[in-house]
Order: C-alpha cells, then sequence, then structure tokens
C-alpha cells in the first residue's frame, strides 16, 4: 500500500490522564517523576502492609510472601499484601482491582529532527517517541486515539503483548479486529492490566510504527529483584526516508536498512553539515542520572524495525529481573540482547569506581542479521548512544573504555536462564499434535497487477488481510458470516483450554520452486498470549538423526521470541482467549510483505464479547472507513499485507 505523495503538517495533540497530574508531553521522566509514580496504588489502597522497615537490601532479599508487606524499595516482590510475584497474573479472578486511567492520543504529521536529522514523520501528541502511558497492575485503561492525519492514513493502535482477556476487539490490528480509525474520528480502547511490567503500543496501520507511531507502557507490579529508582529507556533503529516509499524495496528484493538509531528520541547523527536536513545542534545524547549506592530498574524496550539491539553500560553490571511482561528468577550480565519487540527490566546497582570518572556511556549496538554472528569490530562512537551521570551538574563527554569487539554473538539470551516466577509445567505435545510452519521469502510471487515481487511467507502463502472487511466481517459481525479467505491465512482452534503446539521452521526442502528458506533471525509476537518456547535451535545445532528434546518443566514463557536464521522454533500456548489473534515477524517490512497468519481461536465464542453498542461502532467505522477508503489515491501502489 503506497501512501507517499501526500502534505504533511504539524498538529500538535495533548494528553489527558487521571494519574493525579499531567505529565510533560515533550520530555523525558526523570527518576524522581518516575519514584513516585512506582507507589501510586500500594501506597493509596487500603491494606494491612507494613511500611518499609530496615536497613536496605541487596538486589535479592529473602522473599516476604506474608500477607502484611508491601511494595517498597526493599520488598519489591510485594504488592498490596494480598497480591504479590507469585500471584497467577493470568487468572482475572486473582488480579487487583485498580482504577480506571484515561488517556488521549492524537496521531498527526509532523517534522522533527531527533538525531539532527530532519525528516517528515507521523507523531503522537506531536512528540516522538509518544507519551508513557503508564498505571498499576489491575487497572483498566481507557485510551482515546483520534486520528488527524494528513496524509491519508487510517490508524489504529495495539498495546504490545497485553494479553485482552476477553477484550478481543481492542486489540487494535487493523484487518483483523477493527477497520482502521479513518481521519478526522477516533476509538476509545478500553482493557484491563492482569499482567505488569514493561512494554510498548504502536500503530498496527501497515508501516506507520516504523514512521513514529510509537510509545512506552508502563504497568506498576511487583518485582524479583529490589530497586529504588526507576529509568524507561526505548532502543530503536530510525530511517530517514519514509517507510511506504522504501517498501518498494522490500518488495523488489533489496531489504530497507536503517539510517540512524535512536535511544529515547535522541542521538548525534553523523550528517553532512552541507545538507540543508543537517541540524545537527538538534542531535543529542540520552541521559539519566544515577546517585551512588541506589539501585535503578532500567526499562528497555526495544521498538526497532530491522534491528535486534545489544545494550551495556560501561563500568556497570546489572540483573535481569523481567523478559517481556513475565517476572523471572534473576541472573546477572553484563551486556543484553533485546529483539524486535521484547523488553528486558534490568536492575543497575549505582557502584561504580567514581574516583577516575562521573560519567558512563550508556551504550547499544546493532546486531548482524546473519544468525548467531560475532559482532564486527567498531569504533565506539558507533556504539554510545547516552550517558549516565553521578554528577547531575556534570556536561562532560565520558571518557571512551567501550570495546565493541568483545560483545556477545547476535542471538536472542538463552532460553536456560529466562524462568518464570509464576511457573508452569507443559505436557509433552503428542507428534500428532504439532503443526509446522514454514518461513520462505517467495520469488516470484505474482500478483493480481501482473507484476512480479518477493514476499514473505509463514504459512501456505504470504497473508493479505482487508482493512474495509476485518476478521470480524468475515466472522458475522455485520450480519452475514461467510469462510475467510485462503489469503487471510487462517488456522482455527476451536477446543477450549488445550495446550496446542507449532514448528516455526526455517531449514526446509522447500515443496515449491519459488519458495526459499533464508537463513535470518526473525523475532516472532503473538497477539493475545505468552507462549512457552519448547525449542529453540539454530541451524548449526540441529540433528536431523537425533529427537528435538523439549523444554518442559517451567520453560521460559513470552510474547516475542527469535526464530533462529536456517533453525526451528517450537511454541506453545492454552487456548484460554476467545478472539482472533495475530501472529508475525516482528521486521516491520516483513510483516507488510506477507510474514503472518492469525488464529482464530474458540470461533463460536468471539463475537459474544460484543454489547450492542460496540458492534454498532465497529459497523459505523467500517462504514465511514470504507466510504473514505473509495477516494483515496492510496489504493494504488504496492500492495501492503495489512498487518
Amino acid at each position: 500500500m503506497q501512501l507517499r505523495g501526500f502534505l504533511q503538517t504539524l498538529a500538535v495533540g495533548s494528553i489527558s490522564i487521571s494519574l493525579g497530574g499531567s505529565p510533560n508531553v515533550n520530555a523525558h521522566p526523570t527518576a524522581s517523576d518516575l519514584d513516585a509514580s512506582v507507589n501510586i496504588a500500594p501506597t493509596a489502597r487500603k491494606s494491612n502492609c507494613k511500611g518499609p522497615i530496615g536497613i536496605p537490601k541487596p538486589y535479592v532479599s529473602n522473599y516476604d510472601r506474608s500477607s502484611t508487606c508491601c511494595h517498597s524499595p526493599i520488598h519489591r516482590e510485594c504488592w498490596d499484601g494480598k497480591h504479590n510475584l507469585w500471584t497467577d497474573y493470568e487468572d482475572l479472578e486473582k488480579v487487583p482491582k485498580g482504577v480506571v486511567r484515561k488517556y488521549e492520543l492524537v496521531i498527526t504529521n509532523g517534522e522533527i529532527a531527533p538525531d539532527g536529522y530532519t525528516v517528515q514523520k507521523m507523531l503522537v501528541n506531536g512528540q516522538y517517541p509518544g507519551p508513557k502511558i503508564e498505571g498499576n497492575w489491575g487497572d483498566t485503561f481507557e485510551i482515546t486515539v483520534k486520528n488527524r492525519l494528513s496524509n491519508g492514513n487510517g490508524t489504529s493502535i495495539h498495546f504490545h503483548g497485553i494479553q485482552q482477556l476477553g477484550t478481543n476487539r481492542m486489540d487494535g490490528a487493523s484487518g483483523v479486529t477493527q477497520c482502521p480509525i479513518p481521519v478526522g474520528k477516533s476509538m476509545t480502547y478500553i482493557w484491563r492490566a492482569n499482567q505488569y511490567g514493561t512494554s510498548w503500543y504502536h500503530s498496527h496501520f501497515s508501516l506507520q510504527y516504523t514512521d513514529g507511531v510509537v510509545g512506552p507502557l508502563v504497568i506498576h507490579g511487583p518485582s524479583s529483584v529490589n530497586y529504588d529508582e526507576e529509568y524507561t529507556l526505548m532502543l530503536s533503529d530510525w530511517f530517514h526516508t519514509s517507510a511506504f516509499t522504501l517498501y518498494y524495496n522490500e518488495v523488489n528484493g533489496i531489504p530497507p536498512l536503517p539510517d540512524s538509531k535512536l535511544l529515547n528520541g535522541k542521538w548525534k547523527f553523523p550528517c553532512n553539515s552541507t545538507d540543508p536536513r543537517c541540524v545537527s545542534e538538534k542531535g543529542g545524547f540520552s541521559e539519566i542520572v544515577f546517585k551512588k549506592g541506589r539501585k535503578y530498574r532500567l526499562r528497555l524496550i526495544n521498538m526497532s524495525t530491522t534491528y535486534m539491539q545489544t545494550f551495556w553500560i560501561d563500568g556497570h553490571d546489572f540483573m535481569v529481573a523481567a523478559a517481556d511482561f513475565v517476572p523471572i528468577e534473576p541472573y546477572r550480565a553484563s551486556v543484553i540482547n533485546v529483539a524486535i519487540g521484547q523488553r528486558y527490566d534490568i536492575i543497575v546497582e549505582a557502584n561504580a569506581d567514581t574516583c577516575v570518572q562521573t560519567d558512563f556511556w550508556i551504550n547499544m549496538k546493532t546486531c548482524l542479521i546473519p544468525p548467531g554472528q560475532q559482532p564486527l569490530e567498531c569504533s565506539p562512537e558507533d556504539a554510545k548512544m547516552g550517558i549516565v551521570r553521578y554528577d547531575a551538574k556534570s556536561t562532560k563527554n565520558p571518557p571512551i573504555i567501550s570495546n565493541c569487539g568483545d560483545q556477545k554473538a547476535c542471538q536472542e539470551e538463552p532460553k536456560e536462564l529466562v524462568r518464570p516466577i509464576v511457573k508452569k509445567s507443559v505436557p509433552p505435545p503428542p507428534s500428532d499434535l504439532l503443526e509446522g510452519l514454514y518461513v520462505s521469502w517467495d520469488f516470484p510471487y505474482n500478483t493480481s497487477e501482473g507484476t512480479t515481487e518477493w514476499r514473505w511467507n509463514m504459512g501456505n502463502s504470504p497473508l493479505f488481510i482487508e482493512w474495509d472487511e476485518p476478521t470480524y466481517s468475515y466472522l458475522g459481525l455485520e450480519g452475514q458470516q461467510k469462510p475467510l479467505p485462503p489469503s487471510h491465512q487462517p488456522i482455527y482452534l476451536n477446543e477450549k483450554d488445550k495446550w496446542v503446539y507449532f514448528v516455526i521452521n526455517a531449514n526446509f526442502t522447500p515443496n515449491r520452486p519459488e519458495r526459499h528458506p533464508i537463513p535470518l533471525d526473525h523475532p516472532i509476537h503473538l497477539h493475545g498470549h505468552d507462549f512457552v518456547v519448547l525449542a529453540q535451535i539454530p541451524h548449526d545445532q540441529y540433528n536431523k538423526n537425533a529427537p528435538i528434546k523439549y523444554d518442559l518443566d517451567n520453560p521460559m514463557r513470552r510474547d516475542t521470541a527469535v526464530l533462529p536464521g536456517g533453525g526451528f522454533l517450537v511454541i506453545a500456548f492454552e487456548t484460554k482467549n476467545p478472539g482472533a489473534w495475530l501472529i508475525h515477524c516482528h521486521l516491520a517490512f516483513h510483516s507488510s510483505a506477507g510474514f503472518a497468519l492469525q488464529f482464530i481461536e474458540r470461533e463460536s465464542e468471539i463475537l459474544g464479547q460484543f454489547s450492542g453498542k460496540q458492534v454498532k461502532f465497529y459497523n459505523e467505522q467500517c462504514q465511514q472507513w470504507r466510504k473514505d477508503w473509495a477516494i483515496n489515491p492510496a489504493r494504488t501502489g504496492v500492495k501492503d499485507s495489512g498487518a
């Protein structure tokens, strides 16, 4: 779908939030701002909690499971005396009640230069990244999204990793759970946070998130590691050309590569001063302040389009406390790889030797695409992205001590280290229940216009869904039920509360000459569920003569995991959440080129989640979208998958 050539204008939006105050939408929160927000619910909640008594404890203390323990810097495992780190957050009956929190997100076009190079992008409330959405475990969020774009785009917002238990209609997947929000219209998403931790929200309309429609999402709750304060760090690659233009390169077999990268929406891109778009004075490094002896929770979010990111801080180790929305048994590390769509919560102790220096580089390096490769030798200039300051008044750049060549291989964190606190065991998959999904790059793909293109394929063919006739419409929400076409790539899961198993396979003999298994790593994201990873086998570790050994005893559980290039990923989840749920590669260009399919889970129960008012709104929004889309020049050009 080509959406270029339209005039873009800046229209600054606003945010309204029922958190007892309005945050500054043009600035990133400080540690003190975040620390003040961490205990909103627990300190206000009536309970028998005891306060933070005693001397500060190390990272991981002897956990207190008593009914009098409440959330505090020395007891982050506790919450309100009734709920804690071991509460099963996938059981809505066990989740705290919480309060209602309201936000407003206005999507516009605008000109920005986050790395010192001027570009036209799409913004949320006039900024990139968009404002933080935050609240507490158990809260209900009401988020009104207004489409004020000037380029003819529809839009939608997906809350990445939110399970949407019983609220599939709020998943924000255009062409699946809704028609896009038309220009000039709005939609209010309402969902409850049964999980807690770190995530992000982003548009699920074509490539809009690559062009700027993203922001952080934080749900405060227990932690397996103690800390005093926190920061949110958003890691992203960055394109100076519109993703909608670059999409032509993708389907013509020339994958687009980023021009730059950002940490919390900032960097200093080494642009040519003779280029009129080069405004170096607008670039800069993100900064955070540490106080000696305190512990800091850093919420790492990879919002990239193309690259896994390798992250480390000079002079500091850390403890890893959560992966995606899943609190885990903590482990120590000095560097961590974060795939696209993944989040890690790490706790860093401010214990660096400050006799020689008080400023330290925060480093972020893009991983190579070929699987399992060691990073290239690089200048430290390539990696430095931000600064940790022990002296808040300092304005100096830190001394350069990074060694890029010593960083770990470009692959996901070992699944053996990522062990959930809330334990689940998985029954072994019967061989006849394993369904294979074969990932390939398909060429030639013959379009209806008579051209040939490269397309990604996860199932029988590349995914194509229809913005003007989403999955819900096929299921009968507009009156007449009819079969989903093969281009929607549906997989039906109609048994209730059953484990289902899938082998996502990038190592196979093609059954058609146009299928090409390409040895690239792919971050696989599933909507509506955390899945368990039963096996994750790189191409060089596969032995066809040996049976696959499944990890069944409390395996890694998350919503985004890496399919090793030329290897296998075996996942499983329970059919506990009726809905139409996408599973797709989170390299945005791959998803737009067809790398996705959808699970139709407990089909007979899906439409029963709608009230009459909600059905009416769905129908009216689709009618308006069809009316606008029929005369939109963007209908012509290369066809996007819709996902």
